[in-house]
């Protein structure tokens, strides 16, 4: 197949299908697209691109930040304390292998339009994607393409057809940090822990609470979904989430699934009166740099956010360069860190109650 047989499918002229590959602005949306779907159906390879394929590469990888939000239409990907040191360390660690970094943004499904220009126009060779949700059906659809992928947070299945195999996998160790977040807390004497998920979607939100439960379990404390609150990752909704959780339990703890929605909950716990550690005891997740800093200091689960960065980094780049498929899979270990936000249980349970019932008046 060539570009006169995608022009004559796409009932364009061969012209139009040299300015869309070459991606000329002059070219209306519409045209773009039907071209575009035409080199997607047939797995076309322009000729430009073909000769970059058997000599010099683009050198240039993507990062591709996925921030979909259904109720809002405000996105801070520029402050993300998640985001801005991942892409950082992406830029850093890819620069010195030689390749650049091509940003882009995925606010809204369509955006992965995108990602797919720059694919299918050989911009990049290759993507690392973060923020994703488990399972994404236009990740996988990217991979079945053909795409090198490296992809953060993101289930790991036996299954040898999931297309998520044929990719590149860096994860936390999410189950086992939450067990060992909750565990602490037992250890100091908390049996009425709360928990503040994640967004459900992604694998560190439904993989956290699984930990979280697995540790009750194991100490033989039964599971209260009242002392379950969901959240998605964000300050406000820890915030919001303690003003709910208390409306309807008294935990003398709070598991947050990471550090940004703990800082939310502790503004939500200082103005309904609560003090931390010394009424209620919180630890987060991921040891984000404020962490350390807050008053009372948060005590936190840490996963080193530069190894993972250097592991898919460096893993894309062999499989660029080798052209072979790796399919390795990461799991980063995490470690407590352990500081002033949470503390043994010593006052009695009826002056918490009593603090409560004063509260929710």
């Amino acid at each position: 197949m060539n570009s006169k047989d995608i022009a004559r499918i796409a009932g364009v002229s061969r012209s139009t299908v040299s300015r869309v590959i070459n991606n000329y602005p002059n070219v209306p949306p519409e045209t773009k697209e039907k071209v575009l779907k035409v080199i997607r159906e047939y797995n076309y390879v322009p000729h430009a691109s073909a000769r970059m394929l058997r000599g010099k590469s683009s050198k240039t990888i993507g990062l591709v930040i996925v921030d979909l939000k259904k109720n809002s239409d405000i996105h801070k990907v520029y402050d993300n304390v998640y985001f801005g040191p991942f892409t950082t360390a992406v830029i850093d660690f890819a620069n010195q292998l030689g390749y650049n970094v091509l940003v882009i943004t995925v606010y809204k499904t369509r955006d992965y339009k995108k990602v797919r220009e720059v694919f299918y126009n050989k911009t990049i060779n290759g993507a690392i994607f973060i923020g994703v949700k488990n399972d994404d059906p236009d990740i996988k659809n990217l991979i079945e393409a053909g795409l090198k992928t490296a992809v953060i947070d993101q289930e790991i299945r036996e299954d040898e057809d999931d297309a998520f195999n044929k990719s590149i996998i860096v994860n936390m160790d999410n189950v086992n940090g939450a067990y060992e977040a909750t565990k602490y807390l037992i250890n100091l004497g908390h049996t009425e822990i709360a928990h503040i998920t994640g967004d459900m979607e992604k694998l560190s939100g439904f993989a956290r609470l699984e930990g979280y439960k697995k540790a009750l379990k194991e100490a033989g404390i039964p599971f209260k979904s009242s002392l379950v609150v969901k959240g998605d990752f964000v300050e406000e909704s820890g915030y919001k989430a303690a003003y709910k959780l208390f409306k309807k339990a008294k935990p003398t703890a709070i598991f947050a699934s990471n550090d940004q929605m703990a800082i939310g909950a502790m503004h939500a716990l200082e103005e309904m009166g609560f003090k931390v550690p010394e009424d209620v005891s919180i630890i987060g997740f991921d040891d984000i740099t404020i962490s350390r800093y807050l008053k009372p200091a948060l005590t936190t689960m840490s996963a080193s956010l530069l190894q993972m960065a250097e592991l898919a980094v460096e893993n894309l780049i062999k499989s660029i360069e080798e052209e072979i498929a790796i399919t390795a899979k990461f799991v980063v270990p995490v470690k407590l860190v352990e500081r002033e936000s949470c503390k043994r249980i010593e006052m009695q349970r009826e002056k918490i109650n009593d603090k409560y019932a004063l509260t929710m008046k």
